[in-house]
């Protein structure tokens, strides 16, 4: 299999954690390659993961590399990949801000900053599920065929991307909003993008997918 891919999921976990965007043991992060998923493994921590410590599983979740066993949350990872064709990497992780919204039940607002309305759009916060369960895993995937970004409550976080480079840049920025709010209500209120001007801005970003 390829090493560096496993390299790139390694390094991934130590930047995670350098970020303060998850702690040791939290999360789980994976890259979609063809017909193979490379998945962290369950029980070690993230940020001294080596390459060779990366799994490489099938769609059915059948180890095809690595002595370790696939994160326990790998069946999420699964579904998103089938449902989104043009995911191919996912963070899992558990950043302060973002997870204290997710305890909460806070939604967060939509339009209230404009580099966070580009890079993440609507982030929902799901209901509670135990960890590794069906129904976990079927309410991330349901909500990430919309979205590229969640908030599990009472448990963290998750992104997705095209790259995984991506799908870290936006769990950094929704750790970023997420403290944007906390700053703005404690010196007054959070305040909206006005809606004429919200419109102009998302038309603006679709032109230049278009172009792109």
């Amino acid at each position: 299999m390829k090493r560096a891919i496993k390299e790139e999921i390694a390094n991934m976990g130590k930047r995670l954690y350098e970020r303060r965007l998850n702690g040791g043991y939290g999360g789980n992060i994976s890259v979609k390659d063809d017909e193979v998923i490379y998945i962290t493994p369950s029980g070690l921590p993230k940020d001294i993961l080596q390459y060779s410590d990366i799994i490489v599983m099938d769609f059915k979740g059948n180890v095809l590399e690595g002595t370790g066993k696939p994160s326990s949350e790998m069946l999420f990872h699964i579904l998103i990949y089938k449902t989104r064709e043009d995911v191919n990497a996912i963070i899992h992780s558990h950043p302060p801000l973002a997870t204290g919204f997710a305890i909460a039940g806070k939604e967060i607002p939509p339009g209230i900053h404009e580099e966070s309305t580009i890079v993440l759009g609507k982030v929902p916060v799901l209901p509670y599920e135990v960890t590794s369960s069906k129904e976990l895993a079927k309410n991330v995937s349901d909500a990430l065929s919309k979205s590229n970004a969640a908030l599990l409550a009472n448990h963290g976080a998750i992104t997705v991307g095209d790259t995984l480079e991506t799908a870290f840049r936006r769990m950094e920025e929704l750790e970023n909003l997420c403290e944007m709010i906390l700053v703005a209500q404690s010196i007054g209120k959070v305040n909206k993008i006005p809606q004429e001007k919200l419109e102009a801005l998302l038309e603006l970003i679709r032109k230049r997918t278009k172009k792109s």
